[in-house]
């Protein structure tokens, strides 16, 4: 008799990244591996309606559903509805973030699926992670009940080593402190391929520093990089700037320039790029990828720079810690050390100190090591899925 084939559904969101990340990926790799069917479930809305039913393989699967990142019962009931109608043909329900919307969707599928497998993605920074301390009964009841729930939930994918050392030690409580599993954030060979973007040799890279992400952001802390490039020599260098700039954040760079005239043509704010080809060209290009995060979990620029040969440079946020190998294969700084990081960009980087040949070799090996998903996602199903679905 055939074997039937297993069924992954994701319940999450969709935007012009979605598809490029982590949250599409992690289900999409998982269901090549297990040879499986994946569903992509999402709240359709006017700015997804052109996505096609079908992308590289999963099934896209719009509901209307008022879902938003706050949770709320009454927009969540949409949600509610497609597991009640459809647990039972899921053998593996994928979501994302460790929250209220997570435990509801969780308890009910597992409550009308006993034999399904629900696998959470954290997407977390160790630093926000609040132990569960029981100082009174209320606080115990709540853990008692807290842990009662997360039991619906068999797998907690975590992304960096930080965040699994604290989880295994119970941060988040007794139930997933055995349940979590480390897989980082990874770049994504297969379509890099597809695509037909070439990594460049590191004589091939270009002098520039590149910074990708939502520009202005609070977490993002980019008035440390301005802060940092005041007046400062960068002689052939140049500074390209990558994401959608915050409005607030607009003022700062117009004072950046109107005090340093002479950074006009070197320092360059260009914009959101949406498209992966074009994203990574200027990664591949580029000899130095720089973060200045406040608060990071693991994000998906970080192994794109490393697999581009990048030499990295990032505050000490969760995720810089694996994606520099504890900073021998790039550069941490203290978050919001403004001058420490002034003086490393006009004293080593700006003067072509580093060795950028060895250190982007050095990158190379390490993402071919750790932060590639074909290989994490095949060493996830040894470890956790053979046996339960008998491969």
């Amino acid at each position: 008799m055939k074997k039937k084939k297993l069924n992954i559904t994701s319940l999450f969101y969709l935007d012009e990244s979605i598809l490029n990340k982590d949250f599409f990926l992690v289900p999409l790799f998982l269901a090549k591996q297990l040879n499986a069917d994946f569903n992509f479930v999402y709240p359709k809305n006017k700015n997804n309606e052109h996505y096609p039913l079908l992308h590289r393989g999963a099934n896209l699967i719009p509901i209307k559903s008022e879902s938003e990142f706050n949770f709320s019962l009454w927009k969540e009931r949409q949600s509610i509805y497609y597991i009640l109608k459809n647990a039972h043909k899921i053998d593996i329900l994928f979501l994302v973030w460790l929250g209220p919307r997570s435990i509801l969707l969780s308890c009910l599928y597992k409550l009308l699926n006993r034999r399904g497998y629900c696998i959470v993605k954290g997407d977390m920074d160790a630093k926000e992670l609040k132990p569960l301390n029981s100082n009174n009964l209320i606080s115990g009841i709540k853990i008692i009940i807290k842990n009662t729930l997360m039991k619906s939930m068999d797998l907690l994918l975590c992304e960096t080593s930080e965040s699994l050392k604290v989880i295994r030690e119970g941060r988040l409580g007794s139930v997933l402190s055995s349940r979590v599993y480390q897989l980082a954030n990874c770049f994504d060979e297969e379509n890099r391929v597809d695509l037909g973007v070439a990594v460049k040799d590191s004589i091939d890279k270009e002098n520039i520093m590149l910074i990708v992400g939502r520009i202005g952001a609070d977490t993002k802390n980019h008035t440390m990089l301005l802060q940092a490039l005041d007046r400062i020599r960068m002689n052939d260098w140049r500074v390209i700037i990558i994401g959608n700039i915050a409005d607030k954040f607009k003022k700062e760079i117009a004072n950046f320039y109107d005090n340093n005239p002479d950074l006009k043509d070197r320092v360059s704010f260009i914009g959101p790029i949406y498209s992966k080809e074009e994203l990574w060209e200027y990664f591949s290009r580029s000899k130095v990828f720089l973060m200045t995060s406040i608060k990071e979990g693991f994000p998906n620029v970080y192994p794109e720079a490393l697999r581009f040969g990048c030499y990295i440079i990032s505050t000490k946020v969760s995720g810089a810690f694996d994606i520099t190998d504890d900073g021998n294969v790039g550069k941490l700084i203290e978050i919001g050390d403004v001058e420490t990081l002034k003086e490393f960009l006009q004293g080593e980087v700006f003067q072509n100190k580093i060795d950028f040949r060895s250190s982007y070799l050095d990158a190379i090996e390490l993402s071919k090591k750790k932060f590639l998903w074909s290989p994490n996602i095949r060493e996830l199903v040894e470890e956790r899925f053979t046996q339960r679905f008998n491969f």
